[in-house]
Parts: C-alpha cells; sequence; structure tokens
C-alpha cells in the first residue's frame, strides 16, 4: 500500500499544452513589436538622413548666394514653386557685371535645383529672398516626398506645417539665411 508521501513522489509535474501555447503566444507579440520597433527606428533614422540631406543642400545653396552678392541683388536666386530647371548659362570672358552675375547664379540655381531633385525623393526646392537697404536674406524651401509618413497621419501634417502656401503632400524644411 502506497502512502501519501509516495504518491505524491510518482506524480510528475509538467506544463500543459495550453500553458505552451499561452507562453509561445506572449514571446510571439513580444518578437512582433520589436520588429515594429527595429522598422520604425529605421524610418525615423532615415527621416533624419533626408532632413540632413536637405540642409545641407540649402546651406550649400545659401554659401553660392553669399559668394555673388551681386547677382543675389539682382534677384538671380529666386526660385519659385514651379519652376523649370534652368539652361546651362553662356559664359562669356567679355560678359558685362550684370551678365556675368546673372550667369553665375543661373549655374548655381542649375546645380542646386539638380542636386535637390537627385538626393531628395521627389525633391524641390523653393526660394525665396528679400533685398532691402542693409539686409539680405535669403528664405529657402526644401521639399520631398516622405516615404515614412502615411497620407493621414501626424507626421505628415506637421510636415506640411513648415512648407509655402500650396504644397500638400510634402515634407519640408526651411532654412532663412542672412547673407
Amino acid at each position: 500500500m502506497k502512502t501519501s508521501s509516495q504518491a505524491s513522489a510518482n506524480f510528475q509535474c509538467g506544463a500543459g499544452l495550453i500553458e505552451v501555447l499561452v507562453a509561445l503566444l506572449i514571446i510571439s507579440l513580444g518578437l512582433m513589436s520589436l520588429a515594429r520597433l527595429s522598422a520604425t527606428t529605421i524610418g525615423f533614422n532615415k527621416g533624419a538622413q533626408v532632413r540632413l540631406v536637405a540642409l545641407s543642400l540649402a546651406t550649400q545653396y545659401a554659401e553660392r548666394a553669399r559668394l555673388n552678392v551681386y547677382g543675389f541683388d539682382l534677384g538671380s536666386y529666386d526660385i519659385a514653386q514651379n519652376e523649370a530647371v534652368p539652361n546651362a548659362p553662356a559664359i562669356d570672358p567679355d560678359a558685362n557685371d550684370v551678365t556675368a552675375a546673372t550667369n553665375v547664379a543661373q549655374g548655381d540655381k542649375l546645380e542646386f535645383m539638380q542636386r535637390v531633385a537627385n538626393h531628395l525623393p521627389q525633391g524641390l526646392a523653393v526660394v525665396g529672398s528679400t533685398r532691402a537697404p542693409g539686409t539680405r536674406d535669403l528664405d529657402v524651401w526644401i521639399l520631398w516626398q516622405d516615404v515614412n509618413t502615411e497620407p493621414s497621419g501626424a507626421l505628415l501634417a506637421a510636415g506640411e506645417s513648415q512648407c509655402p502656401v500650396g504644397v500638400n503632400g510634402s515634407s519640408c524644411l526651411y532654412v532663412k539665411v542672412r547673407l
């Protein structure tokens, strides 16, 4: 005859099928959350990289305008919202100052617009200038299509708030430079 202590010693404890399934469910939810977190982190890093490239392009354009102040004063560095990429400027060593400054600005504008289009997804630029006595300001908006935002998301609305009037569906970077 077995005593109660002998019966409990022969009884084997283990995990039942339900406990194993619950544990697998919890682990799989945790792994899916980590995967989503990793994807979101990569997306935000890509967005930061695009903003850094846009800032670099805007700074380079402002430096070019600073080097050609006469062309800036002529308004040659402005870029309208739907402006086409200009043609390559003619090189004329005998050109007067106005023509030379305008040609340099046109070359700078051409290179800037091509770089924005090549380095940013659907990249565009809008540039305005303020030329008043004692004040030379360059307002640069760089626009791109952000692939990490959903069309109805809050991030898209936040990015559009920096855009010039009439631009929808893009993320923007605004830089104001005093020359």
